[in-house]
């Protein structure tokens, strides 16, 4: 059996991949730039002026590192909400989320949070501005900010009417008349 000599890619296959390249040259490039204004996403919904930290791909120094030069550009710039997309921890050998689990045991122990009026509320809780999120979330939260909801003026006004006390006693009744 004779063996093919390799395929030299024509030109315009050539064209596309410097083109790919350039590409991804452009976007490392982008990121470490976007890094020395720390902050992965700025957006002001209704009166919240919410930024978003993503992790993913980081190794627990540079997650460590990065956390904490957004928490001092937030809290800087008055960002009422920091939201770390730090992930659940599906992809870590075991299943088990070391960043995750390292990043809120130090923003537990961060100082500069408590003397700026900052709380830590993780995403997974029942707290209105965490509604939206999820345990692949920490959210850094103005003290006076941890009741307001995230969302447009039509969620904010649905998660209010859902999740007030008339709404959970109405869901209370509801799961009642079902089960009879």
């Amino acid at each position: 059996m004779q063996c093919k000599p390799p395929v030299r890619p024509t030109t315009s296959s050539s064209a596309l991949i410097m083109m790919t390249r350039s590409l991804l040259l452009l976007r490392y490039m982008l990121e470490f730039f976007w890094d020395l204004n720390p902050g992965d996403q700025e957006r002001t919904v209704g009166a919240l002026k919410i930024e978003t930290l993503n992790l993913h791909g980081l190794n627990l120094n540079e997650a460590r590192e990065k956390t904490l030069q957004n928490i001092a550009w937030a809290i800087k710039h008055g960002v009422d909400v920091l939201v770390i997309n730090h992930g659940k921890g599906h992809h870590s050998s075991g299943g088990i989320g070391v960043i995750k689990a390292e990043i809120r045991k130090m923003l537990k122990d961060e100082q500069s949070l408590r003397d700026n009026g900052y709380r830590v509320i993780y995403g997974e809780s029942d707290q209105p501005v965490a509604l939206t999120y999820n345990e692949g979330n920490t959210l850094i939260v103005a003290r006076n900010m941890v009741t307001e909801y995230v969302g447009g003026r039509a969620q904010q006004d649905r998660n209010l009417r859902i999740f007030s006390e008339e709404g959970k006693q109405e869901r209370k009744a509801q799961k009642k008349w079902r089960k009879h």
